[in-house]
């Protein structure tokens, strides 16, 4: 028998291959009357960014340049994600239920400790993330992202591969 969920996080970069991954959550959603949660995470400036902005604007305050560019990223981020979602939900066979996403959050942090923080807050019992998978030389290499949620999550993690040809 397949476990049910009563809440599902979906962690979404917004990248190429996020409508596959989104339909999977959305399906196991559906088979358990689960809601979801579509999270996206904004990683921060870092040190090279800011040490870049001082360089070019020596009497300017990076760290309030940094927060207010943070702020517009954060809004612009949420309109994707809103937009995203309608399209998708839109386009979705009608025994979907309008309202399956219950929440749009949009944060900045590093990716991995905001998915695990977002779905512990949300009560969420299962994490849905897709993952670039590389071919190099043959091999496969599951992104850093989801190679850390899956190694500290204590809640239960579905990667749907995404297959990049290399070239």
């Amino acid at each position: 028998m397949m476990p049910t969920y009563s809440h599902i996080l979906y962690a979404t970069d917004l990248g190429r291959y996020t409508r596959p991954v989104f339909r999977n959550a959305v399906a196991l959603a559906q088979y358990s009357k689960a809601r979801i949660t579509m999270l996206h995470v904004v990683e921060p400036l870092g040190n090279t960014g800011r040490a870049v902005i001082g360089a070019y604007l020596p009497n300017m305050d990076v760290r309030r340049i940094e927060q207010d560019a943070l702020k517009d990223i954060l809004a612009t981020m949420h309109k994707r994600l809103s937009k995203f979602c309608e399209d998708e939900l839109n386009a979705a066979p009608a025994d979907i239920e309008a309202d399956i996403v219950e929440a749009l959050e949009v944060g900045s942090g590093l990716p991995s400790e905001e998915i695990m923080k977002t779905a512990e807050a949300r009560n969420a019992e299962l994490i849905v993330m897709g993952t670039c998978t590389h071919s190099l030389m043959g091999r496969s290499s599951v992104g850093s992202t989801a190679r850390k949620v899956i190694q500290h999550s204590h809640i239960p993690v579905l990667l749907v591969p995404n297959i990049v040809p290399h070239h």
